[in-house]
Order: structure tokens, then sequence, then C-alpha cells
């Protein structure tokens, strides 16, 4: 369902932010908004600054005990899946309200969310009110996925992408290394359980798991699967069927990009709790962007988890699709 009005909490803004920047994303893009940070005057701002080892619970147990009211995280996906596990791990359900300034490579997840990409625009939201939006979230161990969990060609694809591409190539250093993967691209049988029932069965070369729908967007609009909301309250599960040599190559790029895959290219399963991906051999994960580990992936929903700053200023558009922002600078 469209959301509505009713979906959305009005925030005033901070008095005190708790700032997190991986100064590594975007091309150093991160770098641009740690010095915006440090002009800031109001609200207060507490800025930390990522390092391979930093320890975002600490950071975040110490800014609320300092009296923070909000988090702000800046850097890719992965920065944010980091600042949001590391919140529940410090906070539980008691997190801050989250502001995201996307500074990295792909930044799917504001893209969905209509968030504005240009730094000046994201940090004044970020920095000043808005309106609240509650998203689902999926929880895998101790971390909460806000983008998708996948295995497959994707996971191969996120281990084979280094620092030193994303700096010098930024999103073709995906389609790079989906070129490296491609010859060892293979049709897998993925074993799909929903809310422990036994397994479904499927071919593909990718499959995986998202509890926002988080796939894909085309100039911030989310355009895979209009169906499926971040704050439906369930967990879906997709599996990439083959596709022609091509076609992989160009999918995959697109899923990072923002053109995606073709709808009737994915097939989708939803559950209320949890989902689980096996498979018959284990097989490489990655989640939101980082490695994870090896199959099986389980992961459980998280109802509305995440309250996440998003613009007061937004329209909305025909058949069903998401909202976005349209932020205009001031004059």
């Amino acid at each position: 369902m469209p959301m509505t009005d009713t979906d959305l909490t009005p925030i005033d803004a901070p008095q005190h932010v708790l700032a997190i920047v991986n100064p590594a994303s975007g091309s150093k893009r991160g770098n641009e908004v740690i010095e915006r940070l440090r002009e800031v005057r109001s609200p207060r701002v507490t800025l930390h600054v990522t390092t391979p080892e930093f320890d975002f619970a600490a950071a975040i147990r110490a800014g609320v005990d300092d009296g923070a009211d909000r988090i702000l995280v800046a850097g890719g996906d992965g920065t944010l899946m980091d600042g949001v596990s590391g919140a529940y791990r410090a906070l539980g359900r008691e997190i801050l309200p989250f502001s995201w300034v996307p500074a990295g490579t792909g930044n799917v997840v504001s893209g969905f969310l209509g968030l504005p990409h240009r730094v000046d625009l994201a940090l004044k939201l970020a920095l000043g009110p808005g309106l609240i939006r509650r998203i689902d979230l999926a929880k895998v161990g101790d971390r909460c996925s806000v983008l998708r969990v996948s295995t497959g060609f994707e996971a191969e694809v996120a281990y084979n992408v280094t620092r030193e591409d994303k700096d010098r190539l930024g999103i073709l250093a995906y389609g790079i290394s989906g070129l490296r993967s491609l010859r060892q691209t293979r049709v897998i049988e993925y074993l799909i359980s929903l809310d422990g029932q036994p397994p479904i069965s499927v071919e593909g070369i990718m499959a995986f798991i998202t509890a926002t729908g988080a796939l894909t967007w085309i100039n911030g609009i989310s355009v895979i699967n209009e169906a499926i909301q971040p704050d439906d309250g369930l967990l879906y599960a997709g599996v990439l069927r083959p596709l022609n040599p091509g076609r992989v190559l160009t999918s995959v790029t697109n899923l990072v990009a923002g053109s995606g895959f073709p709808p009737e290219s994915i097939m989708y399963f939803s559950a209320r709790k949890r989902i689980v991906i096996d498979t018959l051999t284990p097989e490489p994960t990655q989640i939101d962007g980082d490695p994870l580990g090896t199959t099986p992936i389980v992961a459980d929903l998280m109802p509305k988890a995440l309250p996440i700053v998003v613009s007061r200023n937004r329209r909305w558009l025909p058949l069903g699709l998401e909202w976005f922002s349209h932020e205009r600078a001031e004059d």
C-alpha cells in the first residue's frame, strides 16, 4: 500500500547530534562532510571519524550518555548498516532517530527513501526538522540490514571490489568486478524456508533477502517492485533467474548503479518473521555491500525498527511508486 501522512511523525531540529562519518566513502566524499560538520555551530555536533576498527556501539553509547538526541551517519550503505547495528547493540529498542547523509558509491538506501544526495541539502535535512519514517530491518546475527543480504553473483562481486577500486572508479568498480566474476557465474539451487516451513527449491544466479525492497532505484525512485514498501511489516526473498552472460554483467552493474533488474527476472517470496536461504554447498554472502561469510543466511524481521529522518518536502508518485523528496536550495 502507498504510504500516507499518518505513517510519518514530525520531528523538531535536534539539540545535540552524534555524527559518525566514514572519510573513505564515495571517493573521499566523506571528507567533505567532515569539513562541513566542523563548521556547524548549531546544533551541537559531536563528530567521530571512522577507522577499520571503529566501535560504533561504544561511540553511540557514549554520545547518548552525553545527551545526544539524534544520530547522523555519513558514508555508504555499509556504513549505515554498521551504524544501525551498533545503535541496536548499544541502545536496543530505545534507538534514537537517525539522519543519513549519503556519501558512498551506491547510496541505494537514500534513493528509495527520497533523501537528497547533494551534501549541503543532505546536511540541512540531517541537522534540521523533518519527518520520522519507521522502516523495517532484516536482522542477520548481530547486524541489521537496511539494504539486502544476498548470496551468489552479487556476493562474489562484493568480495572482489576493493576500497581502491571504489575510490578510483566509483560505481564502475562494480561493473569491472562483475566482469571478473562472470566466468565463475553458475546456476545454483537455493533452498528458501519461509517462517519455518519446508524449504522451496529454486534455481538462479543470485538469492537475496530484504526488509525494505531496496533493490535498485532510478533518480531516487524505487522501481524494482512497487508492491514492496520499506515499512509494510514483511520480509522478502528473491531469486534472480539465469540470464545470458551479457545481461548478467549489465544487470548486476545496474543493481548497484540504479537502473535495476527487469522485474520478470526475479521470483519473489515473503514472510512475516524469518527467512532462511541455504545452498547444497557453502556459497559466499554479503550484507549491504560488505562481505558477510557463507550460506546459510538466516534473517529475522525487525518491523518498523529504524526511525529515520526524511524530508517534509515530498510529493506523491502515481502507480504506488515510492514517494521522493523534492528539495529546494534556499535563495
